[in-house]
């Protein structure tokens, strides 16, 4: 058994006070009694009401506070199949983060430009699910697929070219990541590739492919300049020129029907790509069937209802009959 208000318990301590003054009710009123008159008087006065019932119709309106107050408290028990909905559609982010991308053609950095445009999209998407996948040498999915943007944001805020378990660009390990991370069964998932499109391994092109057969549609992001920017080599050392690859990443998108978009300090492309997302694609409705404890506060509420009704009806007076017959006996 579960409560929702479980701290509203506290206030059954008042039916057990109210409890102990009804028991101790006929004492108390005898003893005020006496201080105005004598004892042997204080049947005949009070002999038009039944002690009984008076005592337990008080009985009764305390057992209806205690329902009450057990219904307000929200008593939960029994496991229920319960499906709950939600639209939108699922959409993963795959970041490079391999060292090229601290190159500063794009201030800050290639990297920072590319967080801030992801920042950019989270603020203007609603019902939609979003993942994270970073890779360099190796990918990894740093956040499964998940409406909570918050906890998207601070993924994001972790994210940086310093900690990457393996050197290197490998777009092809980033999209059979993402053809996994998808859910089974759903069509036209999309993914939004990010990168400066210098792929050290050359497998992206098969890996495209086959999101395209399990109906991922692939939207590339270029940052950076055509020209290049000088960086260190982290293996060798030495300085060499990483320009981004346009072509590389628009031949990503066109397989899979997509659209490539180079990154611009105005953040224009967002709009566009957002708007290419929704046009393009239905947004699908998400279902879950999960198991929740059932309500039970409706049983506390009507056994409340039904003992007000028996309150009301019972009338303590005593019978005009049997007052007559005591009267007469007393005479």
């Amino acid at each position: 058994m579960n409560f929702v208000n479980p701290h509203l318990l506290v206030l059954l301590v008042i039916c057990l006070a109210l409890f102990g003054l009804i028991l101790s009710r006929g004492k108390r009123m005898q003893k005020r009694f006496m201080r105005y008159a004598q004892s042997h008087m204080y049947s005949h006065y009070f002999r038009s009401h039944s002690a009984f019932w008076v005592s337990f119709k008080l009985f009764v309106l305390c057992l209806a506070l205690a329902a009450i107050i057990v219904a307000i408290v929200r008593p939960q028990w029994d496991y229920v199949h319960k499906e709950t909905e939600s639209s939108g559609m699922d959409i993963i982010f795959a970041i490079d983060v391999s060292k090229s991308m601290d190159a500063q053609d794009m201030m800050p950095s290639r990297l920072m430009r590319a967080l801030i445009q992801i920042s950019a999209f989270l603020d203007q998407v609603q019902t939609d699910r979003i993942g994270i996948i970073a890779f360099a040498g190796v990918a990894t999915l740093e956040c499964p697929l998940t409406d909570d943007y918050e906890a998207v944001k601070i993924v994001l805020g972790s994210i940086s070219t310093s900690n990457i378990p393996k050197p290197g660009t490998n777009i092809g390990a980033a999209l059979q990541l993402a053809a996994d991370a998808f859910v089974t069964g759903q069509q036209q998932n999309t993914l939004i590739l990010i990168s400066d499109g210098e792929d050290l391994e050359g497998a992206a092109n098969a890996q495209t492919k086959l999101l395209k057969s399990k109906g991922i549609r692939i939207h590339t992001m270029g940052v950076g300049s055509p020209e290049g920017y000088v960086i260190t080599h982290p293996e060798t050392g030495q300085e060499v020129i990483s320009k981004l690859d346009e072509s590389s990443l628009a031949e990503l998108s066109r397989i899979t029907d997509g659209d490539y978009y180079r990154v611009t300090p105005g953040g224009e492309e967002i709009q566009l790509i957002l708007k290419r997302i929704y046009d393009s694609e239905e947004k699908r409705i998400n279902r879950k069937r999960i198991n929740v404890l059932q309500e039970q506060y409706h049983l506390f509420a009507g056994l409340a209802l039904i003992l007000l009704l028996l309150e009301s009806i019972i009338d303590p007076r005593r019978k005009k009959g049997i007052l007559a017959a005591e009267n007469t006996n007393e005479a």
